[in-house]
């Protein structure tokens, strides 16, 4: 494989659950995207 793992004797899934979801959750933002916008006026709501 390109990173070494031989993939019958390695196997598992990634997932993640960062801030950023956990204020999704929280405050209801529909868009993981709208972190990444760089839109002062959303971002300084957090």
């Amino acid at each position: 494989t390109e990173v070494g793992y031989d993939p019958d004797e390695y196997t598992g899934f990634a997932f993640g659950m960062g801030l950023e979801r956990i204020a999704m959750i929280r405050h209801g933002i529909d868009d993981v995207r709208r972190f990444l916008e760089n839109d002062l006026r959303f971002i300084r709501q957090f």
